[in-house]
């Protein structure tokens, strides 16, 4: 039997407030126990930009990701 949880609004309304008092635009993504990625977001237009200059960033040559191997391990 397939179940989809929303994200819970109470963390959700939180984290809008606490985002709200910094930020006028803002977008929240989570990847939930299922593996559904969920999102809530000031309006269409901004989530949609953010995500566009996100993944100008992530394709940037510039950036270079580091792996802590012995982390690695203890959850291997």
């Amino acid at each position: 039997m397939w179940k989809h949880q929303k994200m819970n609004e109470e963390i959700i309304a939180k984290l809008k407030e606490i985002l709200g008092e910094h930020y006028p635009n803002y977008i929240i993504i989570v990847l939930d126990e299922e593996g559904e990625v969920q999102s809530d977001y000031t309006t269409v237009s901004v989530a949609r930009m953010l995500l566009r200059e996100a993944s100008l960033d992530f394709r940037d040559d510039n950036i270079d990701i580091v792996w802590d191997e012995e982390e690695d391990e203890e959850y291997g």
